[in-house]
């Protein structure tokens, strides 16, 4: 029992029920991402005990090290936490080990789109007015992978959800709506 729960209904300090911010998250999927760690770790055992020094051998270390390495990505994925945070300031994503983050006002439009079938991932891309400054101030690593999601999506801040990254609400378009509270608009890519 802490000692807020032991005060008297009267002597608690009321909660303001606007001053709690709510939050939308998206978060990597712990069941897929542990699952194909487990398997891949499964198989690459499997390989690594089957291998010998012939050539067909060597062939199955090089599978082995290759599951290993699976393995290894799949089990990361774990330990990542929060791939995006949106909350009544801006949105936060989270590419690489960096958080970049930006204001509703900086946004000019917020895009989801949608899955359309259970082995599809949506997506939530950001638009910025400006790209410049939050790209300008990332590593050399992170820019080359937000240019590859810029080819890939058609902006550099874009994030999957659905089957490899569940979001914490399953009205992806209304939450986000909510939160940005017309500052900047929330549509749905068709």
């Amino acid at each position: 029992m802490t000692a807020h729960t032991a005060m008297p209904q009267s002597a608690q300090p009321a909660v303001d029920s606007d001053a709690v911010t709510q939050e939308f998250t998206i978060r990597a999927s712990q069941r897929v991402h542990g699952g194909l760690a487990i398997g891949a770790l499964l198989v690459a055992i499997g390989f690594a005990a089957s291998a010998s020094t012939s050539p067909a051998g060597v062939l199955r270390w090089l599978a082995a090290a290759g599951f290993a390495v699976l393995a290894v990505i799949c089990a990361r994925a774990l330990t990542v936490g929060d791939m995006l945070v949106a909350d009544q300031v801006g949105i936060r994503l989270r590419i690489r080990d960096e958080w970049i983050g930006t204001r509703w006002e900086d946004i000019e439009e917020v895009t989801v789109l949608r899955r359309r079938h259970p082995l599809d991932d949506g997506r939530i891309a950001v638009h910025q007015l400006d790209p410049g400054p939050v790209l300008g101030s990332m590593s050399q690593a992170t820019r080359k992978l937000t240019d590859a999601n810029r080819r890939l999506t058609g902006t550099s801040l874009a994030v999957p959800f659905g089957l490899t990254a569940r979001p914490s609400n399953g009205e992806v378009v209304q939450a986000l709506h909510m939160l940005a509270d017309a500052r900047c608009p929330v549509r749905e890519q068709l």
